[in-house]
């Protein structure tokens, strides 16, 4: 034999190895920059790369391990972006005692005078972005809002979430502690952004707002507004009694609508205090034990949705809708939208031109109770925190059993879910699309 001979066998097994390795090593390797991406784009693109091409459990297990995060800047961290070409100078307080071996809270804190001209070449900066409730030794995000570019326009919440998914990118978050608060016309974005874009939420708490501002349509939020979605957020609204321009006595009304709705509030008045915060001293302690109470449920046994479009604004956590339109098989859903401003007076709180659709789900188990109005199709997000994949998936809606059988793990959805929320703790494992009847 040759020695050409005697080599080529080795060479194939060698070259066969090789081969293998490399197919082994491919789906590793896009998954591991699916954890590690820095962007949601750079994420979404290892998750198609990927496919099926690694077992659900391996992703299961590197997903909610997460990225490592190294040792970064603290202090003040300057995070600008742009809305429609207006420059946004956001801010990131970070606590100087972070470490990244633990998780931290994250508050989005809104400020106030968002009517303000953008800055424009050679006009003075804006104010700088100043924290004035004092941080417990949590992050701080500041987004900057102007004129045109105001908490309830979709530029503006675009930029809100787009800045806190950068920031879980780099320092570790604690994804079931990330809240909302806002001063002024920031309590006022904290009612609009739990109307309309509530995942991320652990608890809300809007400070001297007022949720009849988003009523006046040359304040121009954007699209209809459902009071019943605030049902979703744990609430501690705080007022003054002699604010000059919202003053606790206005609010109260929407506050006894509010619980007719179901929503979980606390009603905290200050009757001394004007349009400022020099109540944070009373209310401090109250606040920290609030929060400390209500970490935020990835997988809740109940929630409820409406929403008058399906391109954004239509999902909260595990559910999704997908198409609009009535149903023969539609119920009543109270609707808690009128308020009593004066007596024998009661009015509608937002118009409403636009018909929408509302689902209220209750899981147990494996079984999901929905009630809906207005709703072609939907869609359910599994989770095996919440889910039990070997027992059936049972989905009745409106009283009728629409679903009963075994829903298979996907780690498509899997990864495809995880790159686009960026949470360790709200993963999903299969998708479970449904036709109302």
């Amino acid at each position: 034999m040759s020695p050409m001979s005697r080599l080529f066998p080795i060479s194939v097994a060698l070259l066969s190895f090789l081969v293998l390795h490399a197919a082994a090593e491919a789906p590793n390797a896009a998954l591991t920059a699916l954890v590690q991406a820095d962007s949601r784009e750079a994420a979404e693109a290892a998750a198609r790369r990927l496919g099926k091409d690694v077992s659900f459990d391996e992703a299961w297990r590197r997903l909610t391990e997460g990225r490592p995060f190294g040792p970064l800047r603290t202090g003040r961290v300057e995070m600008p972006s742009t809305d429609h070409g207006t420059r946004l100078d956001n801010v990131l307080e970070v606590p100087p005692e972070y470490v990244p071996a633990r998780k931290w809270p994250l508050r989005v804190s809104l400020h106030g005078g968002v009517g303000r001209p953008a800055p424009g070449p050679g006009d003075d900066p804006p104010r700088p972005l100043t924290n004035r409730i004092p941080s417990e030794g949590e992050l701080v995000l500041h987004p900057r809002a102007f004129a045109d570019s105001e908490w309830w326009r979709p530029g503006q919440v675009d930029n809100v979430m787009r800045l806190i998914d950068t920031i879980k990118r780099r320092y570790n978050v604690d994804e079931s502690r990330i809240y909302l608060t806002g001063i002024s016309d920031g309590g006022t974005g904290t009612y609009y952004l739990a109307m309309r874009a509530a995942t991320l939420w652990a608890a809300c708490m809007p400070m001297n707002g007022h949720p009849v501002v988003l009523a006046n349509p040359e304040v121009g939020a954007d699209g209809q507004l459902y009071p019943e979605n605030m049902a979703n957020c744990p609430w501690r609204i705080v007022n003054g009694g002699k604010d000059r321009l919202y003053p606790a006595a206005s609010v109260e009304p929407l506050i006894a609508m509010f619980r007719r709705g179901g929503i979980p509030l606390d009603f905290q008045v200050y009757p001394e205090a004007g349009h400022d915060t020099s109540w944070w001293p009373q209310e401090r302690a109250k606040n920290e034990a609030f929060l400390a109470a209500h970490p935020r449920a990835a997988h809740p046994a109940r929630i409820s949705w409406e929403t008058e479009r399906v391109d954004r604004y239509n999902r909260f956590r595990w559910l999704v809708i997908d198409r609009l339109g009535t149903r023969p098989s539609d119920v009543a859903l109270t609707d808690v939208n009128s308020f009593t401003p004066a007596e024998n007076v009661t009015v509608a709180l937002y118009d409403r031109e636009k018909p929408s659709g509302r689902v209220d789900a209750v899981r147990s188990d494996n079984t999901f109770e929905l009630k809906t109005r207005g709703v072609r199709e939907l869609t359910l997000l599994l989770s095996p925190d919440a889910v039990d994949f070997a027992a059936p998936v049972v989905v009745k809606v409106n009283g009728a059993t629409v679903h009963d059988k075994v829903v298979a793990r996907d780690v498509a959805t899997l990864v495809r879910w995880a790159a686009r929320d960026n949470d360790r703790s709200m993963l999903y494992g299969a998708e479970l699309h449904v036709t109302v009847p």
